[in-house]
């Protein structure tokens, strides 16, 4: 479990630096995919309860640290979705069109409410979305076409970022 959590937590790292730095070229009125969003549902889903979360909560403390928003921000908001994914863990087959899309539309969803969430809290220092502007869904729309190829890609990664328990 550790091995898998240590693995997986690098690999989100790994997604937010590349989408930070790299993916603007291909950003649709400013938007860009969410890559370690993605990762995390994945993680989530092929995991169950504890190693996506984790590795969710670590990944975004990292990027917390990275970032102008509140200190927990990120973990918090990667935390919930890595829980309410794994939730899903073993329920349905993953193929390689549908569920991925979904997952990616709902995760992007899941994000933006608990974002949201955070946002009633603690008012103005938090940029929240709004379920009636575009940017909101155009990321949903491009983390849901996106999702198959991500999801395909990390299928080989599965013997790192899986625990042995839940490989099959």
């Amino acid at each position: 479990m550790i091995r898998s959590v240590l693995f997986s937590t690098l690999l989100l790292v790994a997604c937010t630096f590349v989408q930070s730095t790299w993916l603007g070229g291909i950003a649709v009125f400013g938007v860009i995919p969410d890559l370690g969003l993605l990762a995390l549902i994945w993680i989530s889903y092929k995991n169950g309860p504890v190693e996506g979360p984790v590795a969710g909560f670590l990944s975004g403390f990292a990027e917390d640290f990275l970032s102008t928003s509140p200190l927990g921000f990120h973990a918090f908001v990667k935390t919930v979705v890595a829980a309410v994914t794994s939730i899903l863990h073993g329920s349905f087959f993953i193929d390689r069109l549908v569920l991925p899309i979904l997952l990616g539309v709902g995760g992007t969803l899941v994000k933006a409410l608990t974002v949201g969430l955070l946002y009633l809290l603690f008012g103005s220092s938090i940029h929240a979305y709004s379920f009636i502007d575009k940017v909101l869904w155009i990321e949903a729309a491009y983390n849901g076409l996106l999702a198959p190829v991500v999801f395909f890609l990390m299928t080989p990664l599965g013997r790192f970022l899986v625990t042995e328990r839940n490989r099959g």
